[in-house]
């Protein structure tokens, strides 16, 4: 009886896994042609082949959809970022966590990209940025409110960010760990040497 109440909650979680996958799908495919909110409900589930009921079940609207498709990134995000105990403060540590970081951006392409599109009040990206502080020193903890070098971390980040945009819109050809490393050399040595030492290769 065990068995088949356990089976029964598998099937079931199967289930929900596959309905929210294809609303999810759904809802990136109409992203390619509009903005979501020229979005409907009844467009999404029609293309998604789930029932308007099925819908609201899961999500109140599409808003609430987007802000639990960040969260669910989020804790991904989360999960595989925390399992690093490398030292953020060499070369080799620093390259680990940001492949980590490049690796989960590329497996989740589509993911990433939509909500890089779609989140206009940087909310994930606040998230995550403050998860990335628990691991790399922040520069602000260190230098004055009268010392320019205490936005050196807000500058790294944001370049990080950049990169990862730019890179993800030209295909991703380099691979993630290249790119990890040369993130790496800019956090350690600063955007002129690490210039330099890549012109010398």
């Amino acid at each position: 009886m065990a068995y088949e109440k356990k089976r029964a909650l598998n099937n079931t979680d199967r289930r929900v896994k596959r309905t929210k996958k294809a609303l999810r799908e759904a809802l990136l495919t109409l992203l390619e042609k509009k903005p979501v909110n020229e979005i409907s409900v009844t467009e999404l589930t029609n293309l998604a082949d789930v029932n308007r009921a099925t819908f609201y079940f899961y999500y109140t609207d599409l808003l609430d959809m987007l802000n639990q498709i960040q969260n669910e990134c989020y804790q991904s995000f989360k999960e595989i970022t925390n399992e690093s105990t490398a030292s953020i403060n060499t070369l080799e540590g620093f390259t680990e966590y940001a492949e980590t970081f490049l690796t989960f951006c590329r497996d989740h392409e589509s993911l990433v990209k939509f909500i890089v599109k779609n989140d206009t009040n940087n909310q994930l990206y606040k998230q995550i940025q403050v998860l990335m502080l628990n691991h790399i020193p922040n520069s602000k903890d260190t230098f004055d409110v009268n010392n320019p070098a205490r936005y050196t971390t807000n500058y790294v980040l944001n370049a990080i960010v950049g990169i990862l945009i730019d890179w993800m819109e030209e295909g991703m050809k380099i691979p993630p760990h290249e790119l990890a490393e040369f993130c790496a050399y800019l956090y350690l040595n600063g955007a002129y040497k690490t210039k330099q030492l890549y012109v010398s290769k």
